[in-house]
């Protein structure tokens, strides 16, 4: 049986009891890069024995994460790998649905099912079936937390991104559906809406000075988002400080969305 090891930083020490998830089991989907691989290392500061799901190997070296090679989209091979988790851990108490891809990046009407369905597969289906059988293990243990990564493009909207909002925002509904499914089994459920975040799948875009300037423009705190920021809410869900929150998503986007992506004036650093 693997056990998550016990010499932890005293956590109670410098006052963060709350977010203490010392000897708990968590499972981490997209966990090899990005805001997946910032939460899983969030998760191990905090006490937590981590099991990352990916298709791509995961770079995170400690004694309490375990990597699987996992394809969300596949349900036989989702439900053999949290098997494997609660056989060998004996429980799972939080998952994190952070695996996702992005948007084709074209009208809907010039893509094709294939495309459609490669965006929808991951980001929805891929949700769905890592909470259904994560839950199965929690509700024998009637205790867990579920934590499913969505988007401000679900409520604030481009062009050519239809997939890609479809499906964040299928994420979000699915998140209060299944927090009704789940409350009766102490499970909550809730979500975080990044903004504009600086990871792999952006890098190239933001590298461009214009392009980041021109998002930051829009940004209130006039600045885009670190994987590291998203992954501090994702803890303090995950933590006993939200034991009376479940069915929401918490947008972490420096303001972006309460100004609908206009560009913030007066301009910071001017008069």
């Amino acid at each position: 049986m693997l056990r998550p090891h016990r010499g932890w930083r005293n956590l109670t020490e410098t006052g963060d009891e709350d977010m203490d998830l010392r000897n708990s089991v968590s499972v981490v989907t997209g966990a090899s890069s990005g805001i997946g691989e910032a939460c899983a290392k969030k998760l191990l500061e905090a006490g937590a024995w981590v099991a990352g799901f990916d298709v791509n190997p995961s770079k995170i070296s400690n004694r309490n994460f375990r990597p699987f090679a996992v394809d969300v989209r596949d349900e036989e091979g989702v439900r053999a790998a949290v098997e494997n988790v609660e056989k060998s851990a004996g429980r799972i108490d939080a998952l994190v649905n952070c695996a996702g891809v992005s948007s084709n990046y074209k009208p809907f009407f010039e893509m094709t099912k294939e495309e459609w369905e490669r965006v929808i597969s991951v980001n929805l289906t891929g949700t769905f079936l890592c909470s259904k059988h994560v839950s199965r293990v929690m509700i024998k243990n009637k205790t867990g937390r579920i934590v499913n990564i969505s988007c401000i493009r679900s409520r604030i909207f481009s062009p050519g991104m239809s997939d890609y909002s479809a499906s964040k925002g299928g994420v979000t509904a699915l998140t209060s559906a299944m927090a009704l499914d789940l409350a009766p089994f102490n499970v909550r459920v809730n979500s975080v809406a990044p903004g504009a975040t600086l990871t792999g799948m952006t890098e190239r875009r933001f590298g461009n000075p214009d392009v980041r300037r021109a998002f930051e423009e829009r940004i209130p705190l006039g600045r885009i988002a670190q994987p590291e920021d998203i992954a501090n809410v994702v803890l303090f869900l995950l933590s006993d400080a939200s034991s009376h929150v479940t069915g929401e998503t918490i947008s972490v986007d420096g303001g972006y969305t309460i100004c609908g992506g206009n560009p913030v004036a007066p301009q910071r650093g001017k008069s």
